[in-house]
């Protein structure tokens, strides 16, 4: 499985980092993943939240799974979220990706990208508690978990429940002990009642 978590300047650094971790932990555990940092339309230098610089090789291709993280929208900053819902490029990008791949996820306040793009509407996710009323008024049923699994999309809530998001996508594609083993290896203690299903 090809897993692909899209960086943008003004993404923030744990929303991506610790899903990252999670699922490349888990490929070295055996998990069949395969997982990369893109760019949304073309590789080059991405500068995070906290100052974080990195080099992406590529951008978007075409991934089994893709994971969008936060960043910027709380502070209504010039880059981040907000920026790249203004463009347009990556909600649209989310929108095609979402009827092709197994599962599109978020991170915090990457859940409102991926309202933009139209795919949360009628459907049952979180973001940052910030901004749970603005999820609202894309006519998304707005739950307080860390994690709502809602089938081909799992929302996550605030910056570090993108671990607990990543350790039960591992558990939904390598399963339960790749999971468990994962969570060893980085010493965080998942919460099972933090994960909702939706249907």
């Amino acid at each position: 499985m090809r897993i692909e978590i899209v960086v943008f300047d003004g993404f923030d650094e744990m929303d991506a980092f610790g899903p990252f971790e999670v699922f490349d932990s888990a490929a070295r555990a055996g998990a069949d993943f395969d997982v990369a940092l893109v760019g949304v339309d073309r590789p080059g230098r991405v500068t995070a939240s906290h100052g974080v610089v990195l080099e992406v090789s590529r951008p978007i291709g075409s991934p089994d799974a893709i994971v969008i993280p936060g960043g910027g929208w709380l502070e209504d900053t010039e880059t981040g979220v907000r920026k790249q819902v203004a463009d347009g490029v990556l909600p649209a990008a989310v929108a095609e990706l979402a009827s092709t791949v197994q599962w599109t996820a978020s991170v915090c306040t990457g859940g409102m990208l991926l309202a933009e793009a139209g795919i949360l509407t009628g459907r049952t996710a979180t973001t940052n508690r910030g901004a749970h009323e603005q999820l609202r008024g894309y006519g998304v049923t707005v739950r307080p978990e860390r994690v709502v699994d809602d089938g081909n999309v799992v929302t996550a809530g605030g910056i570090t429940y993108g671990i607990d998001l990543a350790l039960h996508l591992t558990e939904r594609g390598a399963g339960a002990d790749i999971a468990a083993t994962v969570g060893g290896w980085i010493e965080y203690p998942r919460d099972r009642a933090a994960v909702y299903i939706a249907g």
